[in-house]
């Protein structure tokens, strides 16, 4: 007699989803303007998202809206991708700055903190896990 297996969905720690190649996502700005934020979600999850500065302005990359942070100013808990004009000279020769995050995200927030307006674009590569799966990052070095 031969068993039947019911195998469910794939949940945050199944290995075989970060393995292969993720499914395409891509998005960004044409215009953020300075103290403004833009909340990217992905459902399902990101394994890796990319990061493109096209604009003259630093931008900010976190994990948590800028309100949900303690002292975001002091604590740092995002990472700074430099803006054109603050590029050393021969450092990219296309004129933009990036960087590229691996790991489980269901959100990404971008902000720009300086002067004027900036440009970015966002390439993900996602799961096939349903963001539901994820618990909500906060805590240190996150929000705290």
């Amino acid at each position: 007699m031969g068993r039947n297996f019911t195998y469910g969905t794939p949940g945050v720690s199944n290995v075989g989803s970060y393995l292969i190649a993720g499914l395409p996502y891509l998005s960004g700005s044409e215009a953020l303007a300075a103290g403004n934020e833009d909340r990217h979600s992905f459902d399902p999850l990101a394994k890796s998202i990319t990061v493109v500065n096209h604009g003259a302005h630093a931008l900010r990359v976190h994990f948590v809206p800028t309100g949900a942070m303690n002292t975001p100013a002091t604590s740092h808990h995002y990472i700074t991708v430099s803006g054109a004009a603050g590029l050393a000279a021969g450092h990219a020769s296309s004129g933009s700055n990036s960087i590229v995050l691996n790991g489980r995200m269901k959100d990404l927030y971008i902000s720009q903190p300086g002067g004027g307006t900036t440009q970015y674009d966002i390439y993900a590569e996602l799961t096939n896990i349903a963001s539901g799966e994820m618990l909500s990052v906060t805590g240190s070095g996150i929000s705290d």
